[in-house]
């Protein structure tokens, strides 16, 4: 995006959470928006050419003109750069392979990676946990990462999971949730249950609202968003309050509990075995550290990372090239 002189938006919202000042969003660059409904173009900030339009149809006209320019020089070669953006996005790795227990989400999604294929299908909602899915998962087909919300709906994870399987119970559907989305409307487990929908949900747990805590971290706060206490009843959750695993099983549903990263595969692999089994929705759930900081920032600019980072070739990438 920094390096853009030109971006075309296409039935998209740019809300300020996703520009931030929009003086830096949108300096040195040329916008066009394209939306089917006129008042949303211009909300935020003036495009230099707003279009309303179905978004197919301006996609057809795009390609036909593209095609046409191509075919006659007109159309600049923007392969090599193309190829450098794709090239730097698949080589990220982290330094570290993430040893921690407890967890580091980081190892977490590592796992996750290393266990599902490219047909998986991953369903999330807002929190620090859907950022950093983002950020580590590996996502091949197109709306095989469905974000569930914007801003607010926590708790739809569990039934739009189950709304994916419906729609293609062929489908290999994986949830995730942090712990408060997960609690949220944890009831509709009961849904897969009673339906015998079978889906994998990943519950990464550190009994924190993350995302809020991160924000607060801007006004020196840590104000009310714990979510932890000493369960008397679950002395095994250790502090991390709220025991899942029971609550899941009340729900009809199999729940598993992850605390080392040697156990993550092995889970993994139990999950599926006991969601083909019993044909009921399977949650894995992953005790985190209590605090990891996820990259972001106010401007897009201004990204921390809180991790060191390298750029390395993966190995079976290198023996390819």
């Amino acid at each position: 995006m920094l390096e853009s002189d030109f971006v075309l938006g296409i039935g998209n919202r740019w809300a300020n959470r996703h520009t931030g000042s929009v003086d830096v969003y949108t300096k040195g660059r040329k916008f066009v928006h394209v939306d089917i409904e006129p008042t949303q173009i211009g909300r935020v900030f003036g495009p230099d050419y707003g279009i309303a339009s179905d978004a197919g149809a301006a996609l057809k006209l795009f390609v036909e003109v593209a095609k046409e320019w191509k075919a006659a020089g007109r159309l600049p070669d923007f392969d090599e750069w193309v190829s450098a953006c794709q090239a730097r996005k698949q080589t990220m790795h982290r330094k570290s392979d993430f040893g921690n227990v407890p967890l580091k989400p980081q190892r977490v999604y590592q796992g996750m990676n290393e266990f599902f294929g490219k047909d998986v299908r991953y369903v999330t909602t807002i929190g620090l946990s859907q950022i950093a899915a983002a950020q580590f998962l590996h996502v091949y087909q197109p709306r095989h990462w469905i974000n569930c919300g914007q801003a607010g709906p926590l708790g739809w994870t569990i039934p739009a999971a189950l709304g994916v399987k419906v729609a293609d119970p062929t489908a290999d559907v994986v949830a995730i949730s942090g712990d408060y989305d997960f609690q949220f409307m944890i009831e509709e487990l009961a849904v897969g249950a009673q339906f015998r929908i079978p889906y994998i949900h990943v519950l990464v747990n550190n009994s924190y609202l993350g995302l809020i805590r991160q924000a607060q971290m801007n006004f020196d706060m840590d104000y009310c968003v714990q979510l932890s206490f000493d369960n008397i009843n679950a002395p095994e959750t250790k502090g991390y309050g709220v025991d899942h695993v029971k609550v899941v099983e009340g729900l009809g549903c199999k729940a598993l509990r992850v605390t080392k990263p040697a156990e993550i595969q092995p889970a993994l692999a139990k999950a599926r075995k006991l969601m083909a089994e019993h044909s009921v929705p399977v949650v894995v759930e992953f005790i985190l550290e209590r605090v990891t900081n996820i990259a972001m920032g106010t401007e897009i600019n201004n990204v921390r990372e809180w991790e060191p980072v390298e750029d390395r070739v993966p190995e079976e990438q290198a023996v390819a090239v």
